[in-house]
């Protein structure tokens, strides 16, 4: 073989040998180029749920802390307000009749202890750590009890195996949620009976509040009544939403949320 066509020879070989390695090298930087911009959309929207969920988790916070203020102007109203109104008047009994009847004055120590127990709850209501402390069974159950005192709808409430703790991120917003959809109940629904059931699973936490109110059409979801905006609450956390309705067969919202 001649010198000059074995030059040329290695000389193509070489040739080939870079353009593969430019190939290779062009193929690597891009692969690259296109993974760390996946990376940059990944964490700007990482990023842009978590403000979302602080801004939602402020949000559910002064909501809570708005129906907690007017839940305390109806308590002091209804209950401790008419205790302390008959408390007065039996003492005014007492004092016209100049004297003082033992029976009479048991009863106004009764209902004086009854007011500040009352207060003792109210009390215990506006802590800030009240939804931090208690599981999600009791907060479901101490609102239950408070709408049945309004004698407006009958909620009934049934738990289901061993509760699990949630974040309590999470749980504010789950709580927030469950609120929401009692309202819903007593201004939209024309319902006699809610019934409301917790599950624990091993992965997720699902409440499902049902109704037996005239229901709706699922279709108009997005108007009117809120619902949307409590299926994107639910998603924002992390967990879904699903409700099932129809005219006359009232209403089924399921929640479901993982603990962490």
């Amino acid at each position: 073989m001649p010198v000059t066509d074995k030059y040329n020879e290695v000389l193509l070989e070489v040739i080939a040998g870079v353009v593969i390695l430019l190939v290779v090298a062009s193929v690597v930087v891009f692969n690259l180029l296109y993974y760390q911009k996946r990376r940059f959309q990944h964490l700007k929207k990482i990023t842009a749920m978590e403000k979302a969920f602080s801004e939602e988790l402020l949000k559910s916070q002064l909501e809570i802390q708005e129906h907690t203020f007017n839940q305390v102007s109806e308590e002091i109203h209804d209950n401790v307000g008419q205790i302390l109104s008959l408390a007065r008047v039996q003492l005014n009994i007492i004092n016209e009749s100049n004297k003082a009847d033992p029976r009479m004055l048991m009863d106004v120590k009764e209902n004086v202890g009854k007011a500040l127990a009352d207060l003792r709850d109210i009390a215990r209501s506006l802590s800030g750590t009240r939804i931090k402390s208690l599981g999600i069974n009791a907060l479901i159950a101490q609102e239950a009890e408070r709408i049945n005192k309004l004698n407006i709808i009958q909620v009934t409430v049934v738990a289901n195996e061993i509760e699990r703790s949630i974040d309590d991120r999470k749980k504010l917003i789950l709580f927030r949620i469950f609120q929401e959809c009692l309202q819903n109940i007593i201004k939209h629904a024309n319902a006699s009976e809610v019934l409301i059931t917790t599950n624990f699973s091993p992965e997720s936490l699902q409440i499902i509040i049902k109704d037996n109110g005239k229901g709706f059409d699922t279709k108009n979801v997005n108007t009117g009544l809120g619902l949307a905006n409590i299926m994107n609450r639910a998603a924002l956390a992390g967990g879904k939403c699903a409700i099932e309705s129809a005219p006359g067969q009232g209403t089924t919202v399921t929640i479901e949320m993982p603990y962490e």
